[in-house]
């Protein structure tokens, strides 16, 4: 009997080793093709929940928007929902539309969940990764891999789909500590095309209130 509980225990040991291995190397390919390029430019759709599906008297909400995502490095334009984030590496822009005002805040780890160079670029140092499986969604095989960060934020899983065949991201799905959880939907990807510099220019927004949280 203790013969079997070890040689289980072992089985099991390798089968764990092995997923954490593909999901290693799935994050590898991605990681290398993500930075082979000099800049990206991703159209998505946003789907943010909250709430228990099955607890039809309880408070949910289930909204989506459509958004688009600028990238650099570790530099980023999103606009989404009449809002503007731009993100320089270091200092983060955020501008409400509705508003008319532009908060200022010192960029932190975790803005790069809205960054795939910058999750990418510290995944392994940042996160403890598992490999869930491969599905097939729309003709496309996807892997699915978990992230979990090391340190405490705000997002305490994220859930990547990879486009095995292209080394392409395909879904981002963030858990945050409230139970809500925020998910990007690839639905078009364009590399090393002509982009504007990273940073807000107040005179593109007349009247504007600055209102500077650094």
């Amino acid at each position: 009997m203790r013969k079997l509980i070890t040689s289980s225990l072992i089985l099991l040991s390798s089968t764990i080793f092995a997923q954490d291995q593909i999901a290693k190397e799935t994050l590898e390919r991605l990681n290398t093709t993500t930075r082979s390029y000099e800049n990206l430019t991703i159209t998505f759709e946003f789907n943010y929940k909250w709430g228990n599906p099955d607890n039809k008297k309880a408070m949910q909400i289930d909204e989506s928007f459509n958004g688009i995502l600028i990238t650099k490095g570790d530099k980023f334009l999103l606009e989404i929902n009449n809002q503007i984030i731009i993100n320089d590496g270091k200092t983060q822009w955020i501008y409400l539309a509705d508003m008319n005002e532009v908060q200022i805040i010192n960029n932190s780890p975790e803005d790069n969940m809205m960054n795939p160079n910058k999750l990418l670029a510290t995944y392994e140092e940042d996160y403890k990764y598992t490999y869930v499986g491969t599905v097939s969604e729309k003709g496309k095989r996807l892997q699915i891999i978990n992230l979990f960060p090391k340190k405490s934020q705000e997002f305490i899983k994220i859930t990547i789909a990879v486009d095995a065949t292209r080394n392409q991201l395909e879904r981002v799905t963030a858990k945050d500590k409230n139970g809500a959880s925020h998910t990007y939907l690839i639905k078009s990807f364009k590399s090393n095309t002509i982009i504007k510099p990273f940073n807000f220019n107040i005179a593109d927004f007349p009247d504007v209130e600055v209102i500077d949280l650094r």
